[in-house]
């Protein structure tokens, strides 16, 4: 388990430093991340918690509590296009504005479930209180506003990479701000709060019956939402961007892949493309995003016999230097000190327990980036 603490910086520093207990190899091991504000002063512990853990939310207002500080354990766990999420913390009120969405690009579902406190949130034209250890589906890719009462709030959460289950596209954009108040609801709820007391005790040899018992039980849930009457127009979009997303992947490799191409493959007009991808940062940073995860997996997989350079090239990079710029930029690691790593057995670490980011890189984004 990676034990993640934050520092607040000094002039002209990190935004935030971090240090990590138990990252050395593991074996097979999982790795979750934990981050907690415990060993911190009180006066420090929020702006550590929001850098490390929720550097994508803006508007971020901690209600006045008897007790200083902001006593905040979260664990994280990546596995396949999923990751778990839970964390018990002090109530909060934040948002996620358009201009975030189109800085950061993070479009993912969220499978929410507020097992303690009050959590009240609104966005889509919908405006939902969540029902204790009721599941909810949220998205990363829609502005939104919330706002927490209580004491203290106990928090799960699923989030799933956009595509990841392509034919659960539909279910997920219907069933949006909706409970999830069915008996395959409540399982999935339960699940997840078993998977976070068994975060730490999973191992490499579990990964993929994680991911299948995971993919089925989501499917399970969201289709088990009866989907209203006339809401089919309302999913048009997301399908289109799902279609879109899924040629992108399919030819990544291809060094013509840009906005020309797309529109011929895709059926659609350059303008429709645009707009698709504006909420995103635009097709060409899709795509390179795209480009990056995918030679990060294959070099993250010590069965992947390919050199480094054929890597490159399947990912859709031509110029070794380039490739090795632009990724050492986005996860803080050379791609051949990544190879070894994975060669070696150790699972890779999140971004920014390697470079100590600041905004916009803490931990729980680098592992949403790796889905």
């Amino acid at each position: 388990m990676n034990e993640v603490s934050a520092r607040l910086p000094r002039p002209g520093a990190d935004a935030a430093r971090l240090s990590t207990a138990g990252a050395e190899q593991r074996g097979a091991a999982l790795r979750p991340v934990v981050v907690s504000t415990a060993a911190l002063p009180p006066e420090r512990q929020f702006d550590a918690w929001r850098s490390l853990s929720v550097p994508y939310l803006d508007g971020v207002k901690v209600h006045e509590r008897a007790a200083p500080g902001f006593p905040a354990t979260g664990t994280a766990l990546g596995f396949g296009p999923f990751m778990f999420y839970g964390a018990t913390l002090p109530a909060y009120d934040y948002g996620r504005t358009a201009a975030r969405i189109r800085r950061d690009s993070l479009d993912h579902w969220i499978i929410a479930v507020c097992r303690r406190g009050l959590h009240r949130q609104s966005g889509c034209g919908a405006d939902v209180e969540f029902r204790p250890g009721i599941p909810y589906v949220l998205s990363m890719a829609r502005p939104f506003e919330a706002e927490r009462r209580g004491e203290e709030i106990e928090w799960l959460s699923l989030f799933v990479a956009r595509d990841a289950v392509p034919e659960l596209e539909p279910a997920l954009s219907a069933a949006l701000y909706r409970p999830i108040e069915t008996p395959f609801g409540r399982i999935l709820a339960d699940f997840l709060a078993t998977l976070g007391r068994e975060a730490t005790a999973l191992t490499a040899a579990d990964l993929s019956r994680l991911v299948e018992t995971t993919r089925s039980l989501l499917g399970a849930a969201v289709t088990s939402v009866t989907t209203e009457d006339g809401q089919g127009a309302t999913l048009l979009e997301p399908l289109h961007l799902a279609r879109v997303r899924r040629i992108i992947r399919e030819n990544l490799g291809a060094a013509t892949l840009g906005p020309a191409r797309l529109c011929a493959l895709a059926g659609i007009s350059r303008s429709a493309l645009y707009r698709l991808f504006e909420p995103l940062g635009g097709v060409a940073s899709a795509i390179q995003q795209e480009r990056l995860a995918l030679a990060h997996r294959l070099l993250s997989d010590p069965e992947e016999r390919r050199g480094i350079a054929q890597i490159a090239e399947a990912a859709g990079f031509f110029d070794p230097s380039t490739f090795s710029r632009a990724f050492r930029r986005e996860f803080g690691i050379a791609p051949r000190d990544l190879r070894a790593e994975a060669l070696a057995g150790i699972a890779p670490l999140p971004r920014s327990v390697r470079r100590g980011d600041g905004a916009d890189r803490g931990c729980l984004v680098d592992l949403l980036r790796a889905l």
